[in-house]
């Protein structure tokens, strides 16, 4: 029994605190075709905002198995993906140090609707679920 009570106590001593990091988005939004989106995505750390904080962006059209990441944000610098179907319309929005991680999508299309996966990190904080938001392109003069 004593041996289980020192492994116990050496296992407690060696445990590490993670705290996570919480994404949150909203759960749908409408946007006119034509038009530009704000993709809002925000987060609590409780670690100050590193050089080491990313964010990651990915689409999920409608009907699809997997996501496709098309937007990436490090180190101050936006990387937008250079594959269609956004080639040339995504653009950063967000500010780290307020912990917003947004982006605007530019001429948003019906072939844009779907699931966006807006995915935080900032060590050594962890996501525990990325945002999602379900984006429904609808004719103009149409939106709710």
């Amino acid at each position: 029994m004593p041996l289980v009570l020192l492994l116990s106590s050496l296992y407690l001593s060696h445990t590490v605190k993670v705290s996570a990091v919480e994404v949150n988005t909203p759960e749908e939004i409408f946007v006119e075709n034509g038009t530009d989106a704000k993709l809002p995505c925000t987060f609590t750390s409780v670690e100050v905002i590193s050089s080491a904080a990313s964010v990651s962006w990915s689409f999920q059209p409608e009907g699809a198995a997997t996501p496709i990441s098309f937007f990436y944000y490090f180190n101050g610098k936006p990387y937008p993906g250079k594959d269609i179907p956004f080639k040339d319309r995504i653009t950063w929005a967000g500010d780290l140090n307020k912990k917003d991680a947004s982006i605007s999508i530019s001429n948003m299309q019906f072939r844009d609707n779907g699931t966006y996966i807006c995915d935080v990190k900032n060590p050594p904080d962890i996501v525990v679920k990325p945002g999602e938001i379900r984006v429904r392109v609808v004719e103009k003069g149409i939106c709710p």
